[in-house]
């Protein structure tokens, strides 16, 4: 049998984070994992194909690809984007700078000399945006034509700005379209090259994250788009001829054609595909309330699951100011990594982050020519990280390198190399810890109702001690960790979420308008899903509305368990919504009728995965004693190494040791126990 004739039976997650690329595979038929560590590359497209050979598979042998990639949020953190221009409503072109007047609290709200985010870094100079002459009433009806002749103009200047991408957005063309299409049509007609984008990406009300979304879009659409078109290239080359799956910030994978129609869902992907990961685990018979966090080379991403559901928000901040408006997986990130630099804040005390060494040239003890220190390094200074056991061998870590670049940066506060180490333990563990308190415990959660669930590679060297400061008793490591977010990838299903701003009172009398909304929905992404050749027979909709009060300017997601919205359904929904939002503000005010602002549906259709199977480890655990200063010790002590794959259930470990396994090492405190649960996840609880 030629390898053109054997059957494709590899299903491999990857995802690309800032310092290293993760890919774990499974097949589908023997149920085998193979797990990687690549070192992650500018030109993602090479890290991904690099990773495939470094867990020993042939291409031809893959069948699916799910995919979580960083290039949106580099091109947007970096300002590295397309030349982008924006055409609005004459009037309203400063939205990007002006937003909601909303300021971040923290170290500059009251510095007079604060500038924007968008407006020191702005994604569409203010030069290259466009107002038009042209309005919609708020019911989609034409108080003043488009003037045609003024976007042809804009559309010339454009051309003469060298914009390679423009956003369109017009005030309230979420009711009506056709003056956001006939203006895309006519630049179009000037920039026959231009990726061109409009709010029909995600036709919803509020002006501000509206136009903020798609110009967006705009910004990141061509560096996604064209790395998704030469990834898939690369793979053609290789004789590929199975599924690319792509991760996007719905929690749910698109088809590569999808994808490419809305690069903006896709800027966090990789952290989104741990939280799908977890919201598994969490429904597999561990913790259903779990506070995660994901611990990469340049960041932390933290969220919150509660009862196994995947936690959404209605907007996402990347910078105050720029907010996507869409129902996202809701993650949050911190500048403190594995690869963070341990430098002085603007106070002058130890600081973790944000600033990384990333993959190139990345921490000192990697001996690729990196010169400050980084949390890795204060990691191998300690004895956590151990020199032969750090990335499966890949990487054999150099700590004398670390210890002297750790003295050096330590002497500017008389501390030795050993004590700058332990205090950036501590800050890293306490910036995460107060990350954490803000998605639980200023959101009203009970903490002590909560595991704490680690992934990324760093993540459980960091997460006993997190536990410790936010006390919470139980820690939960899942099996291959430093993969968790590929693995999650792995198991995500198709989703597809379609929204429409409708402004219908919820009333009885209204549930015909409100049903027909739904229903248009489901048949677009119908219609679409099946000329991409999805199994549309296995479709299922989730349907939810955002509400509010009438006289409100801010609506609020509330799911909807009703098939068919009936006159009775209708009826029904108006308490529901006066608990629900009793439930989320403290109080209710049921003498205000109620107003649907817009209608979303979700398409799911659930992908053929399997969970790997737990394997229990045979042979001896221990490895050697090491060693180590424990945080907020002065001195080394010596600790015993268990290696994670040979620990067998029912076999504890006692604290303070170290755990190690192929891409991940925990750090298991005094008084502490580690053991394997059923599912081997290893279960960090106090010492009975």
């Amino acid at each position: 049998m030629t390898r053109s004739e054997r059957a494709a039976d590899w299903i491999v997650g990857i995802d690309v984070g800032g310092t290293f690329t993760d890919i774990i595979g499974l097949n589908r038929n023997t149920g085998e994992i193979r797990d990687g560590k690549v070192l992650s590359t500018r030109e993602q497209e090479a890290g991904v194909l690099e990773s495939i050979s470094a867990i020993d598979i042939e291409i031809p042998d893959v069948a699916e690809i799910v995919h979580g990639h960083t290039v949106g949020i580099n091109a947007l953190l970096s300002r590295t984007g397309a030349p982008t221009g924006l055409i609005s409503t004459r009037g309203h072109r400063d939205l990007l700078d002006i937003g909601r007047m909303h300021r971040e609290f923290g170290d500059r709200f009251y510095d007079p000399t604060w500038v924007r985010p968008h407006q020191e870094r702005p994604i569409v100079a203010r030069a290259s945006r466009y107002g038009v002459a042209e309005r919609l009433r708020y019911d989609g009806s034409v108080l003043l034509a488009l003037d045609e002749e003024a976007v042809r103009e804009a559309a010339r200047e454009l051309a003469g700005r060298g914009a390679e991408s423009v956003a369109v957005c017009l005030l309230n063309s979420y009711t009506n379209p056709e003056h956001e299409r006939r203006a895309a049509d006519i630049v179009a007609e000037e920039l026959p090259h231009a990726y061109i984008q409009t709010s029909a990406l995600y036709p919803v009300a509020k002006e501000h994250e509206r136009t903020t979304t798609v110009a967006l879009d705009a910004y990141v659409g061509p560096t996604v788009v064209g790395y998704l078109n030469r990834l898939m290239d690369r793979l053609a080359e290789r004789d590929y001829r199975g599924t690319l799956w792509i991760m996007m910030m719905n929690g749910g994978v698109a088809t590569f054609a999808d994808a490419g129609k809305a690069p903006v869902f896709q800027l966090v992907s990789g952290p989104v595909g741990g939280v799908s990961g977890s919201v598994k685990l969490a429904n597999e018979g561990g913790s259903p309330n779990l506070l995660t966090i994901d611990v990469g080379g340049t960041s932390t991403d933290v969220a919150a699951i509660r009862q196994g559901k995947t936690p959404l928000t209605d907007t996402w901040t990347l910078e105050t100011g720029l907010t996507l408006t869409m129902p996202l997986v809701d993650v949050e990130s911190i500048g403190s990594g594995a690869g963070s630099l341990i430098r002085p804040n603007a106070l002058g005390n130890v600081a973790v982050g944000p600033a990384s060494a990333g993959s190139d040239p990345g921490p000192v003890c990697y001996r690729r020519g990196g010169a400050e220190p980084t949390l890795t390094d204060a990691c191998a200074a300690l004895g956590i990280l151990q020199p032969d056991l750090f990335a499966n061998g890949a990487i054999r870590l150099d700590v004398d390198a670390a210890v002297a670049a750790l003295a050096r940066t330590g002497a500017q506060w008389g501390m030795s190399a050993v004590e700058l180490a332990c205090a950036a333990y501590e800050v890293a563990c306490q910036d995460i810890a107060a990350k954490v308190r803000a998605i639980s415990v200023y959101r009203g959660l009970d903490i002590r109702e909560f595991a704490l669930q680690p992934s990324g590679s760093a993540g459980p060297m960091l997460a006993d001690r997190v536990g410790q400061i936010l006390g919470i008793d139980k820690v939960i490591v899942p099996s291959s960790p430093g993969q968790f977010s590929a693995l999650g990838l792995l198991r995500s299903d198709l989703m597809v979420t379609r929204a429409q701003s409708i402004m219908t009172p919820l009333l009885p009398q209204n549930a015909g308008t409100i049903e027909l909304a739904f229903t248009a929905l489901q048949d677009r992404i119908r219609d679409e899903l099946e000329a991409q050749g999805a199994d549309v027979e296995r479709i299922r909709f989730e349907r939810a509305v955002f509400a509010m009060y009438r006289g409100q300017t801010w609506d609020n997601r509330m799911p909807i368990t009703a098939r068919t919205l009936t006159a009775e359904v209708a009826a029904a929904l108006v308490p529901d919504f006066h608990e629900f939002y009793r439930e989320s503000y403290g109080f209710a005010a049921t003498e205000i009728p109620i107003v649907v602002s817009t209608v979303e549906v979700t398409a799911i259709i659930t992908r053929e995965h399997r969970k790997p199977a737990a394997v229990p480890g045979e042979g001896e655990s221990f490895l050697r004693t090491t060693p180590l200063t424990v945080p907020g010790a002065t001195e080394p002590i010596e600790v015993p190494i268990h290696i994670r794959e040979r620990l067998g259930r029912g076999e504890k470990v006692r604290g303070p040791a170290l755990v190690a396994e192929k891409y991940a090492t925990t750090l298991v405190l005094p008084g502490r126990t580690a053991s394997l649960d059923d599912d081997l996840n290893l279960i960090i609880e106090p010492r009975s």
